[in-house]
């Protein structure tokens, strides 16, 4: 593979896998959350007379069914890694999730938590909802206490993208297909998918700006030079991977300033779908790439490309989620 040309450092497909499952658990657990409480806040109050009837209702269920199976990779990568911990240093699980220290046993409880909270909100039990966000809100934030700024970059990063194409995911798995149910008449349809798309947009502004914001930092920190751009494996997998962002860019847009102000009946609300998917297979394939970029050696602290040891200043993959991404 061209992008591994040079590489010294082994990356094997499973760690792939690993990393890729990560993302998607992030995408499904931070989308469920995005969508609940952006694109479904005021649809909800107006749908609350049919309840468990209604397009929105059956929407926001999906979205914690959505968040739930999040959380459950959730629990495979910690476990993954757990394990994997154990048997390198011939210690017991307990003994290597006490190796992890504070922070170890901070990031099962968030999981543990989103597990429990998705389970009841598929329910519809509103307060785990509420528990749920307090939990996404502190994991995000779960490396303020160190006191290196520099280390809520990544996972500020993962929750950027995550809220942006997440939140499009969980619109497109949950929010349109309970929308386009046979019992949902032409007029309703429309009007409920122009107004998710509407209040989905603002949250993907946001997200962008900061999900650029933190891409241009974290990039910067892993190449150090310029030149590692077109002299290195890692700087190969980036400039792929941001050639793909481009497009994803390009299809948000096209959605934005062409596809929204056409919403309002069933044409408009078929072709955004259309639009939609489109954009979320050029994420796809964003994720994929970001996952063997993640497995790749960083070109290192100091020096010219290649001086440095093979993964240095390359952030580590944490247990129970994906490694943090360069940039999305």
């Amino acid at each position: 593979m061209f992008l591994l040309q040079g590489s010294e450092e082994h990356v094997t497909i499973g760690r792939v896998i690993r990393e890729y499952v990560g993302f998607l658990s992030f995408f499904a657990v931070y989308g469920a959350l995005g969508f609940h409480f952006r694109v479904l806040k005021d649809l909800r109050s107006e749908s609350a007379v049919e309840v468990g009837g209604s397009p929105v209702d059956r929407a926001d269920r999906r979205a914690a069914t959505i968040g739930f199976a999040g959380s459950v990779l959730m629990i495979i990568t910690l476990m993954t890694s757990l394990l994997q911990r154990s048997s390198q240093k011939h210690i017991s699980l307990i003994a290597a999730a006490q190796a992890g220290g504070g922070r170890q046993f901070f990031q099962i409880a968030c999981v543990t938590l989103f597990f429990i909270c998705f389970a009841l909100a598929a329910q519809r039990m509103r307060i785990a909802w509420v528990i749920a966000g307090l939990t996404g809100v502190a994991y995000a934030l779960r490396n303020i206490t160190t006191g290196r700024w520099f280390s809520n970059v990544n996972p500020l990063h993962e929750v950027a993208a995550s809220l942006w194409l997440g939140t499009l995911m969980v619109l497109a798995l949950a929010g349109l297909t309970a929308v386009f149910r046979k019992d949902v008449t032409s007029d309703e349809r429309g009007r409920l998918v122009a107004t998710m798309v509407s209040r989905f947009s603002p949250l993907a502004l946001a997200a962008a700006a900061l999900l650029g914001i933190t891409g241009v930092t974290t990039a910067w920190r892993h190449l150090k030079h310029l030149n590692s751009l077109w002299t290195t494996p890692y700087g190969y997998a980036l400039d792929a991977k941001l050639c793909v962002v481009a497009l994803v860019v390009a299809m948000g847009a096209w959605n934005w300033r062409r596809m929204t102000p056409k919403l309002g009946d069933e044409d408009g609300a078929v072709a955004i779908t259309r639009s939609a998917s489109t954009e979320l297979g050029f994420a796809a394939v964003v994720l994929a790439i970001t996952a063997l970029l993640v497995s790749l050696p960083s070109p290192g602290p100091s020096g010219p490309p290649g001086s440095g040891p093979p993964g240095a200043e390359r952030p580590a993959a944490k247990p129970g989620g994906p490694a943090p991404p360069t940039s999305q």
